[in-house]
């Protein structure tokens, strides 16, 4: 028999007796659908959730430290057994599978002043070494470019433009409004700049100019404490886009050796001159030390990759800091909830599976006589097996594909009244990082693949369900058959 004859005479017998066929589809459609919605409902809940905990900083970027303490077993890591911040470690965590790039910094022990022209602020200088952060940086640069190595290159964050004040303009307004108010009586008094028309937020490019890093250290000359100043002239290459993670707002990139120049320089003053010898180290001493970095940050090529990375970080003995640990126990959850829901669901694809059994049985005592014509004519067990096989699967595939629409319906329903009953809002799932305005979430969310899987499955409970009826079937006596009436 021709696989083409076949399904003709399948989709004849459907159609012959099609309303029995599309009451038992409705089982399975009612239980597709159940099932799809409901793993629907959990994977945009799922997805909210996770959106939501990138509010609080990039899921894919980790600050990795060394590990103190074994909470499994309650015990504190001797220092001679911690891992140590240096180059081996950045070797060591960019071996690690779904790590894209390691990106170790050395911060500046003294607050610095960045000074552009008549505008000046505070910034956190942070050093990094250049051929390991380029590959973190590239993709982040805004305007200009990115550190080549040359000492006399900085990068600045997005916001170090946008707080930097023209502090001889401020004093001018607020000598200009000290004599406006004597004039007037008095009673103004002086309003602070930084409440005033918002000088210090507009926009203000850095890019390709010369600047001033300003630091200041303190010594003591017979116990009296004494200042100075020391000025590096540089200039800004680039500016990153605006990030998330509001911790580097202010922080300025400038080459490893730069940093590690100036917190010498200022850790030479550090204590009286008494103790001297104790806090000083000379530079023999600090060549013997091995250099270590303050901070490591890594980045993860994807946010399906976080988990995984994030347990590889620990099992080497380095601790994560980060919104993505609390990924692993959302993913634990929300699959805890897929099952529960799945499982009540498929309680009615159980039923409707019984109700195809059924059919597949009703149809083989109406029609024996043919099935005996059939073995007369030619037809192999093979081939009565594959017929009522075919059938049983295609009512399942009826009403999974019934099931799938109506389940996009009923999603489409609940993420209509989710976005206009305002519960998105309430549930903090509508907005983006920084409270800016972003892509809606929905409630309920079906991906291809639970569309395919829906389908897929359907089509299979209707086989499992026809194979006891194909058997049966295909076991009639040709002779009885005929005979039957």
């Amino acid at each position: 028999m021709k696989i083409i004859d076949s399904f003709r005479i399948v989709w004849r017998n459907l159609w012959r007796m099609k309303l029995r066929t599309a009451l038992t589809s409705v089982g399975v459609m009612i239980g597709t659908a159940a099932i799809v919605a409901m793993i629907a409902l959990s994977l945009g809940l799922k997805e909210s959730a996770v959106k939501s905990l990138e509010n609080f900083g990039n899921l894919t970027e980790m600050d990795v430290e060394p590990m103190y303490y074994i909470y499994e077993e309650d015990r504190m890591i001797p220092e001679d057994e911690r891992k140590k911040l240096n180059m081996e470690a950045v070797q060591e965590l960019k071996q690690i599978p779904g790590i894209a790039a390691v990106m170790p910094m050395k911060r500046l022990y003294e607050q610095a002043k960045l000074k552009v022209g008549r505008r000046e602020g505070y910034v956190e200088l942070i050093g990094v070494d250049v051929n390991e952060s380029a590959e973190y940086r590239k993709n982040d640069v805004e305007k200009g470019a990115y550190l080549s190595g040359s000492p006399q290159e900085i990068v600045v964050a997005y916001d170090v433009p946008r707080e930097m004040r023209d502090v001889e303009k401020e004093k001018r307004d607020a000598r200009r409004r000290n004599a406006d108010s004597n004039r007037s009586g008095g009673g103004g008094g002086f309003m602070p700049p930084d409440m005033g028309g918002g000088e210090q937020t507009a926009a203000f490019n850095l890019v390709d100019k010369a600047a001033t890093i300003v630091l200041t250290r303190e010594y003591r000359i017979d116990d009296e404490p004494k200042y100075e100043k020391k000025e590096v002239r540089v200039r800004v290459v680039g500016q990153l886009r605006q990030s998330e993670n509001r911790r580097y707002s202010s922080a300025v990139y400038a080459p490893l050796s730069v940093v590690k120049e100036l917190n010498d320089w200022v850790n030479r003053s550090r204590g009286d001159e008494g103790s001297g010898g104790n806090t000083r180290r000379t530079r023999e001493e600090a060549k013997k030390d091995k250099f270590e970095f303050d901070q490591m940050t890594v980045k993860v090529e994807s946010r399906e990759m976080v988990e995984s990375v994030v347990k590889a970080l620990k099992e080497k003995g380095y601790e994560v800091w980060s919104p993505a640990r609390e990924l692993e126990t959302i993913n634990k959850f929300f699959f805890v909830i897929q099952m529960v829901l799945g499982g009540i669901a498929a309680i009615s694809l159980l039923v409707a599976t019984i109700g195809i059994v059924n059919t597949m049985i009703m149809s083989i005592l109406e029609r024996t006589k043919e099935i005996g014509i059939m073995k007369v004519i030619g037809a192999t067990v093979l081939n009565i097996r594959w017929l009522f096989l075919m059938e049983s699967g295609f009512i399942g595939l009826i009403g999974g594909l019934a099931g799938l629409g109506m389940a996009w319906g009923a999603v489409e329903l609940v993420n209509y009244f989710g976005a206009t009953g305002g519960l998105l809002d309430g549930l903090n799932m509508g907005y983006g990082r920084g409270g800016e305005e972003a892509e809606p979430s929905k409630l309920a969310v079906i991906p291809a693949w639970l569309a395919l899987f829906a389908i897929g499955f359907s089509f299979i409970i209707g086989l499992l369900a026809g194979i006891f009826p194909a058997i049966r079937a295909s076991r009639l006596s040709a002779l009885q058959a005929i005979r039957s009436e």
